[in-house]
């Protein structure tokens, strides 16, 4: 007994399932509360909240109405000061890049060099009384790409939860949350891993989890060739070229979406060995692909793990 909807939004392909019949009303309240949140957070609708801020970018604070959305921009900036590899601020950058768009290019270092100058989380001022976020210098562009989906996966479990749902799967394009039981009706679940050579089509490894987040990010979701070389969109926010190093993907195992989003960013851009420490410390674990497709995970996956490559 299964019931489900599949639908495109946040610049994906979607899935939300129950494992059970008669929730085609939850599942449309969770697709409106999906599509809301992500014209609130969209760095390409016009009317987001999100382009109002860096429209008045060095003009004026702009007052954010909905306070799940003003704290979420707050753990975005505090992810970002914290200087991990995830920052909120980089979308000066990824403008420039504008990779997995037609429009794709190489920036010139001089280009690079003046947007770095409008990526310093540290100029954010938010005034959480009046709820405001200003961006004090014109061109600072907040980019909540990396943290959105998993912002919005968690309120979508967290409706779930409320309503009763004892076992199903909410899918925002690669970020996931495995709810209660799985379809097979005992709460763990066998979980694939995407072969980074061939995603979508074949894992590399098998996962035994408790219910939990799972994020994957690589460098096959979205890229873009120019004069021949293939580049990704995981922007390395201290140099503002893609990121260099042997990684695939990672697949973060997380206690909720949000931090599970962030931390796939932390995580590969630390990479192997270094991510283990920056997850680890969190209290959450992952999974590492390299290029050459060689799978390390955290202590706590050692005994759950089954490579089937």
């Amino acid at each position: 007994m299964t019931t489900t909807t599949t639908f495109h939004g946040l610049g994906a392909d979607n899935t939300l399932t129950v494992y059970a019949d008669g929730a085609n009303e939850l599942l449309n309240q969770s697709v409106s509360m999906i599509q809301a949140y992500a014209h609130l957070l969209s760095l390409y609708d016009d009317e987001s909240l999100l382009t109002m801020i860096n429209a008045q970018a060095g003009k004026t604070p702009v007052h954010i109405p909905v306070r799940p959305v003003f704290n979420l921009i707050a753990q975005a900036v505090a992810w970002s000061k914290r200087g991990l590899g995830y920052n909120a601020l980089i979308g000066p950058i990824v403008k420039l890049w504008r990779i997995g768009f037609a429009d794709a290019r190489v920036p010139s270092a001089s280009e690079v060099n003046a947007a770095l100058a409008l990526t310093d989380p540290n100029l954010v001022e938010l005034d959480s009384e009046n709820q405001t976020v200003f961006l004090p210098k014109e061109g600072m562009v907040l980019d909540l790409g990396g943290i959105a989906k998993g912002f919005i996966v968690d309120q979508v479990y967290d409706l779930w939860d409320k309503t009763g749902v004892e076992g199903g799967l909410i899918d925002l394009g690669g970020n996931q949350r495995l709810v209660g039981k799985a379809a097979s009706g005992i709460p763990l679940w066998q979980w694939p891993i995407a072969d980074p050579r061939h995603p979508g089509q074949r894992s590399i490894a098998t996962l035994t989890t408790e219910p939990k987040a799972v994020v994957t990010t690589g460098i096959f979701e979205r890229h873009s060739e120019i004069a021949g070389k293939e580049y990704h969109h995981l922007i390395d926010p201290n140099t503002g070229y893609p990121v260099e190093s042997n990684m695939a993907s990672i697949t973060v195992i997380a206690d909720n979406g949000l931090i599970g989003d962030v931390l796939s960013s932390v995580g590969f851009y630390a990479g192997v060995p270094a991510g283990y420490d920056a997850i680890e410390a969190e209290g959450q674990e992952a999974i590492f692909v390299t290029k050459d497709t060689r799978v390390y995970q955290t202590s706590g996956l050692r005994e759950t793990l089954a490579v089937t490559m």
